[in-house]
């Protein structure tokens, strides 16, 4: 069986560390002018995409984030540029780097507007969002709300918006709104490392393009088990064919589910299963009577889910379409006990959330074990709110992961992967996904990964992965609107 990936295998680039442990890397690198590298990154970002024509405005905030926009003011000024700063933090108040910026600014003769968003005037080109940073933790007060807004009024009417490190507003370890206003940026240059929240929940619809500026740090002076993980990662891991391989070689993979009225969830898994490479699917099927064959699939094999319990197998999945009745309870706590490795989704993990039975069946396997709940479906797993979910995805995954001894696939945007010692967050995907079905089709994908022998992280990993670029291929295509059927097509091209 193929090992799990080493952490220390994924690329320096993937890294990702919480605000805390960025902390800790600048720490060791005290020696270093910090804010002044940001600054002149900044710049750089900006001297490439900008002339020096152009109308630029800088919120410089309270904190450092402020005083790494008053660093890149200087540079812009300094290289002919005439930014203007609005300046919302007390100059008294900054430490002795910000002070320091503050100081050359206005050596520089820079020019500070008053302190009213609406007396800007004209239509800007650039504004760089530095007015709070990773240290926020408490929801933006009235007063710079009103700027978070009127930079809003500015992104519509067609300025590029610039966010230092974080947009303002967003939790840098969760992704999340720290209150009920924050920045929409264009564009995010995050100094010296990717955080978490930058890459997963409600900052994606904030962040706009992430770049890294590392500002020449070496971040593997602290150490991290989150990383972002992409389909590039995905394919490094994709096993190359055998010559002599054959449909015995791929592994036998077992789809439990398909109730009445739910049969589309059963063939969606096994299509995308086949497309994914198992050398053989099996359906068990809960409905009565059941489907003898799929005349788009053919190569799929039709049995009662009484008939495969019987059958030997490589890995299962259960609960595509599965319900919720006496049977599929029965069924499921059979399939709970069998020592294969196994996908659990869908309507398994309701029943799990309902049963305190099941759900030590769960904890007791031995054999590796994948869940891929969406946020509610988290959420009763872990007696929680789908909102509480979302405010942490992070820790919910990890919950999920140590709380059920599984590899946890919390999905979503940004789907984060987690197995109890390590963090993936997905890289890949977009809203063609959201649409009936397509949590299906990765079941099966993941299943097909574990047929063939991969390991349960590497499974996870590979299938959200490839499921995403399925999506982002469509996208590149110019598809605006898709269903789940549209992303296995994709598969054999990736």
């Amino acid at each position: 069986m193929k090992n799990a990936t080493d952490a220390a295998a994924l690329s320096a680039a993937s890294r990702v560390y919480t605000s805390a442990q960025v902390r800790a890397i600048e720490n060791h690198h005290r020696d270093i002018d910090m804010m002044r590298r940001a600054g002149r990154a900044a710049f750089e970002f900006l001297r490439e995409r900008t002339t020096a024509d152009a109308k630029i405005v800088l919120i410089a905030g309270p904190g450092n984030n402020g005083g790494d926009a008053l660093a890149c003011a200087a540079e812009l000024a300094a290289a002919g540029y005439a930014p203007k700063i609005a300046l919302r933090g007390d100059p008294a108040k900054y430490g002795t780097d910000a002070a320091g910026v503050f100081r050359r600014a206005q050596e520089l003769d820079i020019g500070f507007l008053e302190n009213h968003p609406n007396k800007l005037g004209d239509q800007l080109d650039w504004i760089i969002d530095g007015l709070f940073g990773i240290g926020l933790h408490r929801p933006i007060q009235l007063g710079d709300s009103e700027w978070c807004q009127w930079v809003e009024s500015q992104r519509l009417r067609g300025a590029n918006v610039l966010s230092l490190d974080v947009p303002s507003g967003i939790e840098a370890d969760t992704g999340a709104l720290v209150g009920e206003v924050a920045i929409k940026a264009t564009h995010t240059l995050t100094f010296i490392a990717y955080k978490p929240g930058l890459l997963t929940g409600a900052a994606l619809d904030h962040a706009g393009e992430l770049h890294l500026a590392s500002l020449g740090l070496d971040t593997s002076v602290v150490p991290t088990s989150i990383h972002s993980f992409n389909a590039n990662d995905a394919r490094a891991l994709l096993r190359p064919p055998h010559a002599n391989a054959h449909k015995g070689t791929n592994g036998t993979l077992a789809i439990i589910g398909g109730a009445s009225g739910m049969l589309g969830a059963a063939l969606l898994a096994s299509r995308a299963a086949m497309r994914m490479g198992a050398g053989k699917v099996k359906v068990g099927w809960l409905a009565h009577p059941f489907p003898q064959v799929d005349p788009q699939m053919p190569e799929v094999m039709m049995r009662s889910a009484a008939e495969l319990a019987k059958d030997e197998c490589s890995a299962l999945v259960i609960g595509c379409g599965m319900g919720v009745s006496g049977e599929a309870v029965r069924t499921l706590s059979a399939q709970l006990k069998r020592d294969a490795p196994m996908v659990i989704d869908a309507d398994a993990l309701n029943l799990i959330a309902e049963s305190a039975e099941l759900a030590k069946l769960v904890q007791k396997r031995k054999a590796p074990t994948i869940i891929t709940p969406h946020p509610a479906e988290a959420a009763r797993l872990l007696g929680a709110s789908t909102a509480s979910v979302q405010s942490d995805r992070l820790r919910a995954a990890r919950d999920l992961a140590k709380g059920y001894r599984c590899t946890a696939v919390l999905k979503g945007a940004g789907t984060v992967i987690d197995d109890g010692e390590s963090t993936s967050i997905n890289a890949t995907g977009n809203p063609l996904l959201a649409t009936a079905g397509t949590g299906d089709v990765l079941a099966g994908m993941i299943g097909a990964l574990l047929a063939q022998g991969y390991s349960a992280i590497d499974a996870a990993r590979i299938g959200v992965a490839l499921h995403g670029a399925a999506a982002d291929a469509m996208a590149a295509r110019g598809v605006r609107r898709a269903v789940a059927s549209d992303v296995i097509d994709e598969l054999p091209n990736l």
